[in-house]
């Protein structure tokens, strides 16, 4: 399975190093993940935030960092099609201009996003979108046979 990994998945593994989402994220499993290039803008832009609240000191979370960016295969926003910045633009506009780059991943690969944001998920959802998956739906699928 293959999912488009949103800002606050890092930002809960890296104040949560212990968690359910960074043990994801750390497993040895058939999950692939994927997100644009601006998901470690948003990092580095809140890395002071996240250090305040993170157990780990700043080396730590900057070798935390630099294995999620190995593990986490980076699209260049810049390579995404101008159409679904479009697209994305017009599903994303009156919920949460911020994860324009996270839908328009969606629309140009059709992988579902994995978010914590549950604002996120409900506007889509109800403008008819299913295009999020849930920590718990994940973890279902990890341990499917």
């Amino acid at each position: 399975m293959i999912v488009i990994t949103d800002s606050n998945i890092i930002f809960s593994a890296l104040i949560t190093p212990n968690g359910t989402v960074a043990q994801i994220l750390k497993a040895k499993s058939r999950l692939h993940f994927f997100a644009p290039s601006y998901l470690f803008e948003e990092v580095n832009r809140h890395l002071a935030k996240i250090e305040e609240l993170s157990p780990l000191n700043r080396r730590q979370l900057k070798a935390e960092i630099k294995a999620f960016k190995e593990t986490i295969t980076i699209i260049e926003t810049k390579d995404i099609p101008k159409k679904y910045y479009l697209e994305a633009y017009e599903i994303v506009i009156d919920i949460d201009f911020d994860d324009i780059f996270f839908v328009a991943l969606n629309r140009y690969t059709h992988y579902k996003i994995w978010t914590l944001d549950t604002q996120l998920r409900k506007g889509l959802e109800k403008k008819g979108y299913n295009i999020c998956i849930t920590t718990t739906e994940i973890k279902k699928s990890l341990y499917k046979k």
